[in-house]
């Protein structure tokens, strides 16, 4: 078996089996969590490196709106691919799963195609469209660079379909690691020629980079078997079926699309250097949801899928609740600590080179707000997939329509009070009312999710952030800005860990049984390797890492 088959057949399985396939799809969440906490901290080192060689600056700023169009463009489909393939494509059976893969191969290049020769035309237009701010000589940096990139949209499209392709074969390794090469590619040549290149060369190698994101599935995708024919059929019984799904999930997408181009719009109307804040501050959010949340989604989406065609609505709801139990003790005191380490966080990752202590508290405000909606935005999108599960795709549309409406409204509103921290705030609340309206339609359909359990764990972990929070308060005015970076990054990584601990026994005082399990799991094997001599001890920790990666 691969790294990520992870899922027993899930009719008839006694409460024993499906114990094991929740122990075993944590498992494969544990390994698809180390995969993006790497390509998460390359990303990280991407970011930092970018702040060091172009920083805050409209050349950034030209760079950033121009990296975000392809993305903004075919987000749309490539959500849309990725969210109704593996429920179509359960349903389905035999040659009809086989033809249906091929046949969407085959729609989806003939889009991106069309895509691509549309944008490139009108990349203009586009560019004033989500950039209106832009002074002249930073619109015509944005309009070159932004040809350039739209290369990248005759690949992307294929990049999400293989990946949920992957993904409903059980292997979620190689989707799961698409960033890592490209996050190499970027920063290795930062390190090696910095900024020689030029904003315009460094878009080239942008490119290059997001084609290693496609090649990367290729050698995985033909090893479990890819039934490619030339086959292009608009009435296939399986495209029918998604574009039934597809229509509700592209406009829910857009509209998401749309508070993004309207925040790089308002933004691009603000001092020089508000885009690029805005950037970091948000892809150092989306590093905390990524590790946390995505790593966890990306395997529970097919469980979901199988649970909702073969068990019903019981079993997904008590899924669901589990789930959420283990997003309220792990997300509740990381928004936490990222709103009161917000400083100091961006500091030591972002503030060299030309990324000046001016930038770091530009950006740092904005990171707090952000990370004020990390919680909503997390359970959004675990609500979202327990929706497209059970092939309900229309009431996340509309929800995500009412929540990007009341982002632009807020947008509006807070811009000229606030600045860029408006935009932020505007965002994080929009999350938050999100997840608050699928979570009450969704308990319409499956009955409430609420149990004694999950009462307790949220009022234990409330308490126990709580405590965490005052003792982190005084770290932002003590910490020693000024000291040299690897003492400062090292005494960052201490002030986390003591914070995670501190967490950690507070949730053990409290009574929280997950957390009192692994103490006494951990307890048994600390015993269980007394008396042994740290060679036994290596070879026994190698055992059981093969076991696991061979599992």
């Amino acid at each position: 078996m691969g790294v990520g088959t992870a899922f027993p057949p899930s009719s008839g399985v006694g409460w024993e089996k499906r114990g094991r396939a929740m122990t075993r799809i944590l498992q494969t969440s544990f390994w698809i969590m180390v995969i993006t906490l790497v390509s998460k901290f390359l990303g990280f080192f991407r970011e930092t490196a970018i702040a060091k060689y172009f920083g805050a600056t409209s050349e950034a700023d030209a760079f950033f709106v121009a990296f975000s169009i392809p993305g903004v463009l075919l987000s749309t489909v490539v959500a849309a691919v990725g969210t109704t393939f593996i429920p179509v494509y359960e349903r389905l059976d035999g040659d009809k799963r086989d033809r249906y893969l091929a046949n969407l191969t085959n729609i989806v290049g003939l889009f991106s195609l069309f895509l691509f020769v549309v944008s490139y035309l009108f990349a203009g237009p586009l560019v004033r469209l989500f950039a209106p701010g832009f002074p002249e000589d930073t619109f015509a940096l944005a309009v070159r660079l932004e040809r350039i990139f739209l290369l990248t949209v005759l690949f992307l499209g294929y990049t999400a379909l293989f990946s949920a392709y992957l993904q409903v074969k059980g292997k979620f390794l190689f989707p799961a690691a698409v960033g890592i090469p490209f996050n190499l590619i970027l920063v290795g040549t930062l390190f090696a020629v910095g900024s020689r290149l030029g904003i315009v060369g460094f878009t080239w190698i942008a490119v290059v980079a997001t084609f290693s994101q496609f090649l990367l599935l290729v050698f995985p995708l033909f090893r479990v078997g890819y039934p490619y024919r030339p086959v292009l059929d608009f009435r296939e019984e399986g495209f029918r079926q998604t574009l039934v799904l597809f229509s509700p999930v592209v406009i829910g997408t857009a509209a998401s699309q749309v508070a993004v181009m309207v925040d790089r719009m308002l933004a691009s109307g603000l001092p020089a250097g508000s885009v690029s804040a805005l950037n970091y501050a948000n892809k150092l959010m989306q590093f905390t949801y990524g590790v946390l949340a995505t790593s966890l989604f990306v395997v529970l989406f097919p469980h979901f899928t199988r649970i909702a065609a073969r068990e019903g609505t019981a079993e997904l709801s008590r899924t669901l609740r589990r789930t959420l139990e283990g997003l309220v003790l792990f997300l509740l005191p990381v928004t936490a600590g990222s709103v009161v380490l917000a400083l100091p966080v961006v500091q030591v990752l972002f503030e060299r080179g030309v990324f000046t202590r001016e930038a770091t508290t530009i950006t740092a405000p904005l990171f707090a707000l952000f990370s004020l909606g990390l919680f909503g935005l997390s359970l959004r999108d675990l609500w979202m997939r327990a929706f497209y599960a059970l092939q309900d795709t229309r009431t996340p549309m509309w929800n995500s329509v009412l929540a990007v409406a009341l982002n632009i409204a807020l947008n509006l509103l807070l811009v000229g009070p606030l600045g860029a921290q408006g935009l932020a705030l505007s965002t994080s609340v929009s999350f938050t009312v999100a997840a608050f309206l699928l979570h009450r339609d969704l308990q319409r359909q499956i009955g409430s999710l609420w149990d004694e359990d999950l009462r307790a764990a949220l009022f234990r972990a409330l308490l126990a952030t709580g405590g965490l929070t005052l003792a982190l308060l005084p770290v932002p005015y003590v910490f020693p800005y000024d000291s040299r970076f690897f003492t400062r990054l090292l005494l960052l990584f201490a002030i986390i860990t003591l914070g995670a601990a501190l967490y950690a026994f507070l949730l053990y005082v409290l009574g929280d049984p997950t957390v009192r399990r692994v103490v006494e799991h951990g307890r048994r094997r600390i015993l269980a390797l007394r008396g042994k001599s740290p060679r036994e001890m290596w070879e026994s920790g190698k055992r059981l890492f093969l076991e696991r990666l061979r599992s």
